[in-house]
């Protein structure tokens, strides 16, 4: 058993470049929808419509916690290779997500409804907080996915799913304006409901544990009950001040300042698409050692998720960083106030946090994830007053993100106390493995970047000549300081096995 489920670092490869064609056509595409959207609902109403969904999303902050939860169940299910135990836990965490989903429609209806109407006086959309169902009850089947590492099925659902939402953007221009923003909000919905159907029929046709009925398991379902609520309270603790932050944003300084907000968030999610896709390679083989106890597979599979994340990141987010006003001008027809720096300190949070997730992953593999969630999610939270004690001081918008970055920072040094004993690491072999590598990378590259600008223009030729340099620059420092010498010898063995053949 335990060699069967070691390292698969092929496996890894593969579905790794499945997932980096997948996630550079969503992108483009992503970018483009973004741009097209905006420019039809127009600032005011695009940064409403983020600030209401990300209310009813925060209504419904289960989902987070059973896609969570699904993810970790079916894949430690599949660890042992019986289909009885496959069976029955793919159907408790179904039934789990169809009663929660309903949870989700009553509090929207009736906490989201009076505090949207009543608090900041936006009208509720309700199909918002339908297609917040549909993904819960949707999320058993993406998970069965991934844990069978079918990559190549999650790359196509995905592309139908991002061509649809372009489809959507450019219908929007054909519609009055008054009626923009619902028909949006519906459009949405029914491309949720179509990824809904279509991984249905993809699971049930590739996947036996998924061809079955409601299975009660009054044990199991205990159990699952057991991680959901101390997962929820992690998955309630980040949306809430993501969201959090949104509301206060939008208290002190209105709509306006809520989408150069989600601008930054747009070009957030695109560049963290990089490292998620790396980690969505490499978690179920992750989470399997761990199950199965193979601490030593573990160990290595936690740092080369941790580096690489974080490397992967730097390499994009970086230059991104020091040449944001050109980006945003080229992508954008009007760039409203204050995204410049919202998007370049989104960017640094991004990469520093880039490391949690595989700490939470063996957490969360490990089973026991009640520690870990009060202590993290305790610090967490504490983004929002500090945050709001620091506006009453100073109004000053962007300090907001200066806030969690210094908070992620301190949650970081919980997480490695508490997750490295699990898997048998000292804190002081993972910090010199990790954190010591990443910052000189980070600090020089920042540095290098930064010198390069102020010689270099913003024409065409200027910025492909600073994002080569500084590409170079990181890929030396990434080779020669963030690579140990093991990591180095394998790279050069794989260029050469590749010029060989």
């Amino acid at each position: 058993m335990m060699k069967e489920f070691s390292t698969d670092n092929k496996k890894i490869a593969r579905n790794t470049m499945i997932l980096y064609i997948r996630m550079l056509l969503l992108m483009v595409v992503s970018l483009y929808t973004s741009r097209i959207v905006l420019d039809a609902l127009g600032i005011i109403d695009y940064g409403l419509y983020n600030v209401v969904g990300g209310i009813v999303i925060a209504l419904g902050f289960l989902s987070g916690t059973l896609n969570t939860a699904s993810s970790r169940f079916i894949t430690v299910a599949l660890s042992t290779r019986k289909l009885e135990v496959m069976q029955k836990t793919f159907s408790n965490i179904l039934f789990v997500n169809v009663l929660l989903s309903f949870v989700i429609l009553i509090g929207g209806e009736t906490i989201g409804l009076w505090f949207l109407c009543h608090k900041i006086q936006i009208p509720l959309d309700q199909m918002s907080i339908l297609t917040v169902m549909v993904n819960i009850i949707s999320s058993a089947y993406n998970a069965c996915i991934i844990a069978h590492e079918k990559m190549e099925a999650f790359a196509y659902i995905s592309l139908i799913d991002a061509l649809g939402k372009l489809m959507i953007a450019y219908s929007l221009i054909h519609v009055m304006n008054s009626d923009r923003l619902v028909m949006y909000g519906g459009l949405i919905l029914f491309m949720q409901l179509v990824n809904r159907f279509v991984y249905s029929i993809y699971c049930s046709r590739n996947f036996p544990e998924t061809k079955v009925g409601f299975l009660w398991d009054k044990a199991y379902l205990t159990k699952m009950f057991k991680f959901i609520t101390w997962a929820s309270y992690g998955s309630f603790v980040s949306i809430g001040f993501t969201q959090g932050l949104n509301i206060l944003l939008n208290i002190f300084f209105g709509p306006a300042v809520n989408t150069a907000r989600a601008i930054s968030v747009q070009v957030q999610n695109a560049i963290v698409l990089f490292t998620t896709n790396f980690q969505a390679a490499i978690n179920p083989q992750l989470i399997k050692n761990v199950a199965i106890g193979d601490n030593l597979s573990a160990q290595k599979l936690l740092l080369a998720s941790s580096k690489f994340s974080f490397f992967l990141l730097c390499l994009l987010g970086i230059p991104l960083i020091i040449i944001a006003p050109t980006v945003l001008n080229l992508w954008l027809k009007e760039v409203p106030e204050y995204t410049v720096v919202f998007v370049r300190l989104m960017l640094v949070i991004s990469i520093w946090s880039s490391i949690a997730n595989p700490l939470r992953i063996v957490n969360q593999a490990e089973g026991n994830i009640k520690k870990f969630q009060i202590y993290e999610g305790t610090v967490l939270l504490f983004i929002v007053p500090v945050s709001f004690c620091v506006l009453k001081l100073e109004k000053l918008p962007e300090l907001v993100f200066v806030v969690h970055l210094f908070v992620e920072l301190l949650a970081s040094y919980i997480r490695i106390k508490i997750v490295l004993p699990k898997i048998g690491m000292r804190v002081c072999d993972y910090c010199k493995c990790v954190y010591l590598p990443l910052t000189i990378v980070f600090v020089l590259s920042v540095l290098f970047g930064s010198f390069l600008s102020l010689f270099l223009g913003d024409s065409f030729f200027s910025i492909v000549l600073l994002i080569s340099l500084l590409s170079l620059f990181l890929i030396f420092l990434v080779y020669e300081i963030g690579l140990n010498q093991n990591e180095r010898k394998k790279i050069v063995e794989f260029i050469k096995t590749k010029i060989d053949r």
